[in-house]
Formats: structure tokens, C-alpha cells, sequence
């Protein structure tokens, strides 16, 4: 007997027996980089709105003047800027709440913040200027339509439905109703699956308005495949567990998962970026931040020194890639002989940590001289991160595939550290676990960027 979330009539019902139309637009379906374009988009036109709304526009856009920056210059600057600073404050994540009174207050900082960055960069560097009315009108312009559109979006945006269909033990699995699945526009119904009586899966599917069915294929209740091929044909959408939290959560469920999926996910794409372009864009970006960030880090130096004794220089053995250990350098945050006693996690509350460490660790300065090790190549920008090797034989013998976090090289940020922040227990690093391997899954040059920019707004929240 079957059992499902959604009551329905089980006798045969013509009528909702067609192939289900395509083209349907779903929240989920609109990616962070979706969202990118269209903010660039929307604040190049509302920049281009104001110099034509501006009183004596001809006359600013005049060569002539000298001092007013160009329409065009203007509106590329100010386009590029507010994209990154929306991207850095989160407003492209799924989480992200597209209604509401708190999201017109960050379309209004982010419009204004990307304003002044721009403004003071003309300034300063070009000597240009931006008129007054062009600033009050790109603002107030820009900021509504970072609203509205989303809020136009939201509206004509279609329900996903997904069903879970399988044994009782597999839908019982079914995430609940959370924030992620109302700002995705997602509701889940279920259907416990029995072998002893003939069912229409197509039927159902159709009579709930499913638009994707998830099934786990080790599932002994699973549908057969010519069921599944049945609802392909109907253009429904069929995918495993696995994939739908992937894509939903971004990140891996750690007990789905076995040796053919750590295989499989080692694709050609991922190797060839990982084996050249990536590792290019870590010396060139590692070399120009380190000449950069030079004079935080002599002060920093100073500060630790007048702080507390010992060396300013903190080394310690880390797991690299294919578990090949190195030594990874950072800026002393605790006291000296800090773990006479042996390794131990540390804690947000530590009291082994100094007062200038506490602030070093909060900002990330500490940090600045693994840009040595990207440079020697034991670890890149962006990675899991690396585990002491005191920890890491623990861990691989408790969680399941922790090892294959070796697979690539070990960062300074990752995107496990911007979703779930930093791992100070057993169980929060098999959460972490679960964003490294879509990471190491799904790395690209796109993911790395997302992660870098994310990674700027922890350092503002001084998230670790």
C-alpha cells in the first residue's frame, strides 16, 4: 500500500496524463552569476537614466570640462562596482530574502557603498568628479530597482514542486519547510513506494504537479527505470539525492556518497584547471597581495612582538595535497607553548589566545603569510582547509571519505569556510566536509571567484 504526503484519488485521471510543459521560470533555476548580470545591468541603466535626467548634461558630458567624468566611464564604473559589492554582501546567495523591508535597506547600502567606492577612485586616481544630481538620481534610482526587480521576480516566479518517492526510510529524509526552500520557491511532497499493487508513478507526479522527482538509487523501494524513464518522457525532472541536495544546499551529504562518486567527480575540466589556470592565478594574485598587504603585516609584526614573548612567526606541520605534509606559516595568535600539553582544537573562547591575537584572528591578518606557502606552491587561494596531521588520522577514521579532502591542494579561504566558518569539533568538521566535496566536485575559476569576494565580507563580520 502506498502512502504519500499529498492525498490524492488513485484511480486513472485522463486528463492529467500529458507531458508537462517546459519553459517553467523557478527561483532555484536562477544561479549567483544569473544575478550578477542583472544587477550590473541595473545599475548601468539607472547611471544612464540620471546623465539624462541631469540638468545641463550636455554640458558635463563635454570634453571640454575636463574635470566631470564621461557617461559611459561613469556608467561601466559604477555597473561593475555595485555588482561585486551585491555579490560581496550576499544579495546573489540563495539564502537571501528578496522581499522583504531589511532587503530594501541593503539594496539602498550596497547602491550607496558602490557610489562612493566609485566616486573616491575617480578622485583620487583619475581627478574626475561626479556631479551631484548624477549621484542622487543613480542612488535613489538604483537602489529601487534592486528591490523591484527582485520583488518582479519573486512574483513571476512558478512553484518547484519536488516529490520524494521511495521507501519509508529514504522520504522520511525530505528536507522540512527551512528559509533555503521558501527563498528557492520550493515545496516538497513524498510517496512511500510498495511493491503490492500497480501504480501510476507518471500519474501522481502529474496530479501533484511535480516538477522534479528525487530517488535514491540504492533504495530498495526505488522506482524501476522504465518508471523513471516515463517521467523523463513527461519532461519531468529525475535526480538523485545526492544531486538535489548538491544543487539545493551546495554542498555533498556525507553518507551519500561512495568510492564511484569520488571517481566520478574528478572530471577533465577540474584537472586541467586545477593543474594550470589555477595555479597561475594563485602566483599572480598571492604576489600582488603580499606587496599589498606588506604594511599590515610590519605593524602586525610589531604589535605581537610588544604583546606578548615569543616568535612572531608561527610554524606548524600541515596535511597538503595527497597528504604530503608541509610547514604552514602564520602570524603568532596564541601564547608561547601554547600546546606544551599537546594539539588541541581551539575554541572562540580560547584563553590561550592574546589580545592582539584575538584581533589578528578576527581580521584574518594572521593569515597574510601563507601567501608564502601559495607561492612555494604547498597550498593555493582557495581549498579546504588544511588539517593538522594530529587531527587528520582521528578524523579519517571517524568520518566516512574525510580523506579525499587531499584530493586538491588546501587554501586560504574555501568554500567551506564561508558557509559553515571555522571547525572546532569532530562533528563540525564533517559539516565542513560536506562544502569541501562539492568543492573539490565543482571547482572552477567562477566557484574560486565566489568564495574570494565571499571571503572579503567575512573580514568586515571578522567571521573566522
Amino acid at each position: 500500500m502506498k502512502s504519500e504526503t499529498a492525498l490524492i484519488d488513485q484511480q486513472p485521471d485522463r486528463q492529467h496524463d500529458h507531458v508537462k510543459p517546459a519553459g517553467k521560470l523557478t527561483l532555484s533555476n536562477i544561479g549567483p552569476w544569473s544575478w550578477f548580470v542583472l544587477d550590473y545591468a541595473i545599475a548601468y541603466v539607472c547611471a544612464a537614466m540620471a546623465f539624462w535626467l541631469t540638468p545641463h548634461s550636455a554640458i558635463i558630458q563635454n570634453d571640454a570640462a575636463g574635470e566631470h567624468v564621461g557617461q559611459m566611464a561613469f556608467c561601466f564604473g559604477f555597473g561593475l562596482c555595485l555588482a561585486l559589492i551585491a555579490h560581496i554582501a550576499g544579495l546573489h546567495e540563495p539564502k537571501q530574502k528578496r522581499t522583504s523591508v531589511k532587503l530594501l535597506g541593503l539594496c539602498a547600502l550596497i547602491s550607496f557603498s558602490a557610489i562612493l567606492v566609485l566616486a573616491v577612485e575617480l578622485l583620487l586616481v583619475h581627478f574626475l568628479v561626479v556631479g551631484r544630481y548624477i549621484t542622487i538620481f543613480t542612488f535613489a534610482s538604483t537602489a529601487l530597482g534592486l528591490f523591484i526587480v527582485r520583488a518582479l521576480v519573486v512574483g513571476m516566479a512558478d512553484q518547484h514542486v519536488v516529490g520524494f518517492v521511495g521507501s519509508r526510510k529514504f522520504v522520511e529524509q525530505a528536507p522540512g519547510v527551512d528559509s533555503l526552500l521558501i527563498a528557492q520557491g520550493v515545496r516538497t511532497v513524498s510517496l512511500v513506494m510498495d511493491d503490492q499493487e500497480p501504480f501510476s508513478l507518471r500519474h501522481w507526479a502529474m496530479k501533484n504537479g511535480v516538477d522534479q522527482v528525487v530517488v535514491d538509487p540504492d533504495d530498495p523501494m526505488s522506482p524501476s527505470e522504465s518508471e523513471l524513464l516515463g517521467l523523463l518522457n513527461n519532461n519531468l525532472n529525475v535526480s538523485t539525492y545526492t544531486n538535489f541536495i548538491e544543487k539545493l544546499y551546495q554542498r555533498i551529504p556525507n553518507k551519500h556518497i561512495n568510492a564511484k562518486w569520488v571517481i566520478d567527480c574528478q572530471a577533465d575540466h577540474t584537472v586541467v584547471y586545477n593543474s594550470a589556470i589555477k595555479r597561475a592565478l594563485d602566483i599572480v594574485v598571492a604576489a600582488i597581495a603580499l606587496v599589498l598587504l606588506t604594511p599590515v603585516f610590519l605593524i602586525a609584526m610589531v604589535c605581537v612582538k610588544l604583546d606578548s614573548p615569543g616568535p612572531i612567526i608561527f610554524r606548524q606541520t600541515r596535511v597538503g595535497q595527497f597528504g604530503k605534509l608541509f610547514t604552514m606559516f602564520k602570524i603568532r595568535t596564541m601564547v608561547q607553548h601554547a600546546e606544551q600539553d599537546g594539539a588541541q582544537w581551539a575554541t572562540q573562547a580560547d584563553n590561550r589566545i592574546t589580545k592582539v591575537g584575538l584581533f589578528l584572528r578576527k581580521s584574518r591578518i594572521d593569515e597574510i603569510p601563507q601567501l608564502v606557502n601559495v607561492l612555494m606552491g604547498d597550498m593555493s587561494l582557495v581549498g579546504p582547509r588544511p588539517e593538522r596531521p594530529e587531527f587528520t588520522t582521528e578524523l579519517e577514521s571517524r568520518i566516512p571519505y574525510f580523506v579525499h579532502r587531499v584530493l586538491v591542494k588546501p587554501g586560504i579561504t574555501g568554500w567551506a569556510q564561508v558557509n559553515a566558518g571555522y571547525a572546532a569539533s569532530e562533528a563540525e568538521a564533517a559539516t565542513k566536509l560536506s562544502f569541501d566535496l562539492y568543492y573539490i566536485k565543482n571547482m572552477s575559476f567562477g566557484l574560486d571567484l565566489r568564495v574570494l569576494l565571499r571571503t572579503v565580507s567575512s573580514f568586515a563580520a571578522g567571521a573566522r
